[in-house]
């Protein structure tokens, strides 16, 4: 091959390299009026950032704020294809959690509401009978939707989670099974999964919750939800791993997965939280945001110990064990 063909092939090549966007969270902002319900020029805009983080084990810390703790910010890789984008989280083995940063619902007309974000996660895709219902109909999710109630824009917002509301488990990573490999009779004890195309996604699900504005009389003063948000007023879903406030993008070329290998994740120890019961309620003509991500593993990351069952079952049956141990021997 001549130096100039050999140049010709190497150019192409390079051209055909996937551009790939690297970025430590999600920034999203979009109208969730459900304009297939009811048509109207309103608008309820809606806007957050999501990113994800290595957790603690809680077999090893029992304090809700240490497995809340984000010790490490994953990055996350977004392929573009046309108008679409698939997201790709390069964790580490065990315990991961979710922050959800500055959430901001607006509505220009409604000032008898105030809103909070429901954010729920699933290891299958979720599937509902209708809008309003918060609980998916195909799987059984462990535990309930949350709601983030919307502060003023002017003060600084942030939440972490490593599991639903009322749920038993944490959320956790693993490497996956080898494809193909049949499991044995203690993976299916455990609920460990047969590694398929499907293997290790996350479901990430938000909606737009609502209750009748509290009355607080100050000075004759009653604060209007149509003066809270510092967000985004009109448009469509806008997606991206960067926003305004300097989150970080690099648009690299390299290929996706790079570095990483698939992973799974599931339910691991069990853990539990201060939650408590909503007072918000679905938010009428709004529709849901459903966002897949797929997990990998870092090729750098340690083996964990810690299980990570694709069924609640399975968590359950991993939690047994732990209170099962041999007896000692007695001469």
């Amino acid at each position: 091959m001549s130096k100039n063909a050999s140049s010709a092939t190497a150019a192409t090549a390079a051209a055909a390299a996937p551009i790939v966007k690297v970025s430590d969270s999600i920034q999203l902002s979009y109208n969730a009026y459900d304009t297939d319900v009811v048509y109207t020029t309103d608008m309820i805009n809606v806007s957050f950032k999501v990113s994800f983080g290595k957790g603690n084990d809680s077999a090893l810390y029992k304090n809700e704020s240490d497995l809340k703790q984000f010790n490490k910010s994953y990055e996350i890789e977004t392929l573009e294809t046309g108008d679409a984008e698939s997201y790709y989280v390069i964790a580490e083995e065990g315990p991961i959690v979710i922050k959800i940063e500055n959430p901001d619902i607006y509505s220009r007309y409604d000032n008898n509401c105030d809103y909070a974000l429901g954010f729920a996660v699933d290891f299958d895709e979720p599937d509902y009978l209708e809008e309003s219902h918060i609980t998916p109909f195909n799987i059984d999710r462990d535990g309930v939707m949350w709601s983030i109630p919307i502060q003023e824009p002017w003060k600084p917002n942030s939440s972490v989670f490593y599991q639903n509301g009322k749920a038993k488990y944490q959320w956790t990573t693993s490497r996956i099974k080898a494809m193909g490999e049949e499991l044995t009779g203690d993976d299916e004890e455990l609920g460990i999964e047969k590694t398929s195309e499907n293997t290790g996604m996350m479901y990430l699900t938000f909606m737009v919750l609502s209750k009748e504005k509290e009355i607080v009389q100050e000075k004759e003063i009653t604060r209007s939800c149509g003066m809270r948000s510092g967000g985004m007023r009109s448009g469509g879903a806008t997606r991206g791993g960067g926003d305004s406030d300097g989150g970080a993008t690099r648009s690299i070329t390299r290929t996706i997965g790079e570095g990483s290998v698939a992973g799974r994740v599931g339910y691991g120890n069990s853990a539990s939280t201060s939650s408590v019961a909503s007072t918000f309620k679905y938010a009428k003509h709004t529709k849901r945001y459903v966002i897949p991500v797929r997990i990998r593993i870092s090729k750098d990351s340690s083996v964990s110990d810690v299980n990570c069952s694709k069924t609640l079952v399975g968590a359950e049956n991993n939690m047994k064990r732990k209170t099962v141990t041999v007896a000692p021997f007695l001469p």
